[in-house]
């Protein structure tokens, strides 16, 4: 979540504070260089890396929530927070280089004060020596002969591995991941022609098993498996380190990532309209925009991770540990162009999607309803899907916010005569702090919504002040486990006013803080040859329910827990490293909603439906499978044991698919409103119709609905 002031007397303190930065900064790197002119072999450091080292030390400590404190217990959790950046995979370093490094364990705090990058230089010069080495390993293996009859393994989960004791032992180990590669595109071209073989496809031309063979070993060496970082990457893996130490949040872009960063938060995406992220070396889908070329394709899904990236018919190229940049440069293109990418699962399979490249529809990301009608036609909900609490920040008084679109939506279910609504919050990453508030006021009279806390302790309330509401009937709240921030402040707060039925998943994501961005070039006065210097992402306050509970680590847990796909993974706040704590503040002042049911009866109700519910009973049973593949890292090298596991798990994820296939009986149509603007316009109604499909098929929704028809 994000708060951008336009305070003119906070800027004008914050340009002082970088003044007296820059001046302080310049003395401390005049000394930081007489120190290390000692061991000038380690010095590659430019003057804006130090900069920039300086920067980000001072707005840590001026403005993170924390009271962030350089001692010995820091330094050390940055060194291990650098180490797993640069190796993750421990497939780099020795166990003779970690011990050279440790040296440095708990001197990084003095280095940061003394504004000096030596253990950056010298951990970048000896990780830059072992990945050369490391690439001609993989070209040596690949040159040799693979034998898929041996019984080897591999292991692939980091934490499940030692560091290699000697360059023999890494070599080895490179040798079976080389092996490991060509095994999976052997496989892949097996079942790929024995598909056109069944088929009768007349394009079919069958090769020996020799030739695929060799056709594999080919394609693994034409895929890319190292990255070619450049300076300012190395630098920022150590910046990093220093910021995210802090906390999960928090976060240094250079100006590239700075950029990258405005355009995925801008709401407006070309190319195929899925937000990524690179997580430990791999790139992960954590977003698809609504109304993309990625939503309307249907297979690619949040959690996915891209394994190769393809132009058309060309050779996929594989992205292991491809820097995020010249992944997105990949994928995008021109529209109309087809990229296609090799995506893991989170069930362990892999699938090739093709996706029509294409721009975005930007009218996909606003809030949308539909009515839903009962399988017996007895009750009909007015249905509201928010997929994030936007707001155009630059025009506050005419720009578009979600908070003004919900309003509107609820006049328009006012006149459709429904028994309830629905607020879908499932998959809604938060937004706009303001815009929760007056959100939350469209459903209460008039209080407390949120309260918020700095640094320094101050609590302030922020209230709707509003009388009236935009709907007062039954309502229910659908949130999952990838529901934050703005989606657990309006959740927490219909909870808490006991307004609501909350229901999804065991507990929310459990992110309880606000982020504010300072960028270093605009508070940057007469030293214009060092821009432009990049920005930082720093929590600066935590909210708190009107309860006085956060939200940080705990979630909000909901009334009615169904079951989830992702129930025992580990996602949510709780799973990140360093993050703030779960604590408690006094509670406000509010008084709870008077409503005309029981509340304790139809949760009761709904809980002995879902264990009545065949299909969530499936999901239950997939989501232990999605765990168990998901603790999966130790892989057969061997060809026949591979091709069971794999087809195991095919199997699988086969018979699980079909969930989401069901409809469960449900309708949903257009507002007439709606149906009123759109009727002509085949684009939209098709988009509809197939969301509309979607809807039809969601086994929660119908539950959702019960839940409203025992309120009513």
């Amino acid at each position: 979540m994000k708060i951008n002031s336009s305070d003119t007397e906070k800027e004008n303190k914050i340009k002082k504070i970088m003044k007296t930065v820059l001046k302080i900064s310049a003395v401390l790197i005049v000394i930081a260089a007489i120190v290390v002119a000692f061991k000038p072999h380690f010095t590659k450091s430019t003057e804006r890396d130090k900069v920039i080292l300086t920067f980000v030390s001072k707005v840590l400590q001026m403005f993170h929530y924390e009271n962030i404190t350089y001692n010995d217990e820091f330094s050390s959790k940055v060194f291990d927070e650098y180490i797993r950046k640069l190796d993750y995979g421990k497939r780099y370093f020795l166990k003779a280089d970690i011990d050279s490094l440790e040296l440095f364990r708990y001197k990084i705090d003095d280095e940061i004060k003394l504004v000096s990058l030596r253990f950056c230089d010298y951990a970048t010069e000896k990780i830059k020596l072992r990945q050369a080495e490391a690439h001609q390993y993989w070209d040596e293996a690949l040159e040799g002969e693979f034998d898929f009859s041996l019984d080897e393994y591999i292991e692939t989960e980091p934490d499940s591995l030692d560091y290699a004791k000697s360059k023999a032992e890494l070599k080895d180990y490179w040798r079976r991941l080389a092996k490991f590669a060509v095994l999976e595109k052997y496989s892949d071209l097996i079942d790929n022609q024995e598909s056109m073989k069944k088929n009768q496809d007349s394009s079919f031309k069958e090769k020996s098993l020799a030739e695929l063979k060799a056709e594999a070993i080919k394609s693994v060496k034409a895929s890319k498996r190292f990255v070619n970082f450049k300076d300012k990457d190395w630098i920022s893996f150590y910046l990093n380190s220093i910021v995210s130490t802090s906390d999960p949040h928090s976060e240094f872009f250079m100006p590239d990532d700075k950029e990258q960063f405005d355009i995925s938060m801008s709401g407006k995406f070309e190319g195929i309209g899925a937000t990524l992220q690179n997580r430990d070396g791999q790139t992960k889908i954590v977003d698809i925009i609504p109304g993309s070329a990625s939503w309307r394709q249907g297979e690619l899904e949040v959690n996915d991770i891209i394994l190769k990236v393809g132009q058309g018919d060309e050779e996929p190229i594989d992205i292991a540990n491809m820097e995020l940049d010249d992944v997105v440069k990949k994928i995008r293109g021109k529209k109309g162009s087809v990229v296609k990418l090799t995506v893991k699962k989170i069930d362990g399979t892999v699938k090739i999607i093709p996706i029509v490249r294409d721009i975005v529809i930007i009218e996909e990301t606003y809030a949308k309803s539909s009515v839903l009608t009962s399988k017996d036609g007895k009750t009909k909900v007015g249905y509201i899907y928010l997929p994030k609490f936007y707001t155009d920040f630059n025009d506050r008084s005419n720009g578009r916010s979600c908070s003004k679109d919900v309003d509107k939506e609820l006049k328009k279910l006012s006149k459709e005569n429904v028994d309830g609504v629905i607020m879908d919050l499932r998959n809604n990453g938060g937004g706009s702090l303001s815009d929760v508030v007056d959100m939350s006021g469209l459903f209460i009279n008039s209080g407390p919504m949120v309260q918020v806390k700095d640094k320094e302790g101050n609590i302030k309330s922020l209230d709707d002040k509003k009388q009236g509401t935009s709907y007062d009937g039954p309502m229910v709240i659908m949130v999952n486990n990838f529901s934050a921030s703005a989606s657990e402040i309006l959740s927490a707060a219909m909870q808490d006013y006991d307004r609501a039925i909350i229901m999804g998943s065991q507990s929310t994501y459990g992110k309880g803080t606000v982020q504010s961005f300072y960028d270093f070039d605009r508070f940057l006065t007469g030293q214009d040859h060092l821009k432009p210097l990049g920005a930082i992402k720093v929590t600066i306050q935590k909210f708190y329910r009107i309860n006085g509970e956060t939200t940080q680590l705990r979630g909000v847990i909901p009334d009615i827990i169904v079951p989830d796909s992702y129930a025992y993974l580990k996602v949510g706040e709780k799973e990140s490293r360093n993050a703030l704590a779960y604590d408690i503040i006094s509670k406000t002042n509010y008084n709870l909603y008077q409503h005309k049911y029981s509340k304790r009866k139809v949760i009761e109700k709904s809980k002995e439906r879902i264990s009545a519910n065949s299909l969530f009973a499936e999901i239950e049973k997939n989501a232990k499978r999605l765990k168990q593949r998901s603790d999966e890292s130790y892989y057969s090298l061997n060809y026949d044991k591979y091709r069971a596991d794999k087809q195991r798990i095919k199997d699988e994820a086969e018979e699980f698919n079909k969930l989401s296939k069901e409809k469960t009986g449900i309708s949903a149509t257009f507002l007439k409103d709606d149906w009123a603007n759109y009727e002509g316009d085949t684009i939209k109604t098709q988009r509809f119709s197939k969301w509309f499909t979607d809807l039809e098929k969601d086994v929660y929704l119908s539950e959702a609905i019960n839940v409203i028809n025992d309120m009513k």
